[in-house]
């Protein structure tokens, strides 16, 4: 059965579906089975994608209906990995998606207001958590800086704020680097378009994580 990864805060802006994008296309770069559920209102990534360009063979679906679920149970049994990205609030799709994951990954930017984000998103898999569905299999959870800068005072601080409380972070960040929006406008990954530039690099390093957390 495929693994279900859900990519969700309540902060618009964090580098969600960009994240997503490039996370689906490494895993298809080595040769695994991805589907892509855009679960966002706003169609970040089925907007962009081209099923006849250099990322052709990897399956996106839109779905930013509350049936989201029905839809991630259809995929399981064909894919690897099904990549849900969420829009940046709260709503019952959302709720729906997180219900039926794996994963969660919650991405934040290292500020103030992606924190509150960030937090707000971990309290709503805290209540989903003692639904029915989910209470004795609690949903798993790793929160990602994205966007920032290499060795800068405020992603250290950010980082060392909510590991100090107890909230799990992946140790790699998405940098903010120029490669993901240029790779955007034609709906590709750096993963596909550099290799083995630096961004590529990131998102290896992310998956490794991500990989190692779900084996456990």
């Amino acid at each position: 059965m495929g693994k279900v990864i859900t990519l969700a805060t309540s902060k618009g802006g964090a580098g969600k579906s960009t994240l997503a994008r490039n996370i689906a296309a490494h895993w298809l770069n080595v040769g695994m089975r991805v589907a892509v559920i855009d679960a966002d209102p706003q169609g970040s990534i089925i907007k962009r994608h081209d099923p006849n360009g250099l990322l052709s063979k990897l399956v996106v679906i839109a779905q930013p209906e509350e049936i989201v679920d029905s839809t991630i149970n259809e995929l399981k049994t064909d894919y690897d990995y099904i990549i849900v990205d969420t829009g940046g609030f709260r709503n019952r799709t959302t709720v729906k998606a997180l219900i039926s994951t794996d994963l969660a990954i919650i991405p934040l930017k290292p500020s103030a207001d992606d924190v509150a984000g960030a937090l707000e998103t971990h309290n709503l898999i805290k209540e989903i958590n003692k639904t029915p569905e989910r209470l004795s299999n609690p949903i798993r959870y790793k929160m990602i800086i994205t966007m920032s800068q290499q060795g800068t005072v405020i992603a250290r601080h950010v980082r060392s704020e909510l590991e100090q409380i107890g909230y799990l972070v992946l140790k790699a960040e998405m940098y903010h680097r120029v490669a993901y929006p240029e790779a955007a406008i034609k709906g590709l990954s750096p993963c596909i378009t550099d290799p083995e530039g630096a961004a590529a690099r990131d998102i290896a390093q992310i998956i490794s994580e991500v990989d190692d957390f779900i084996a456990k």
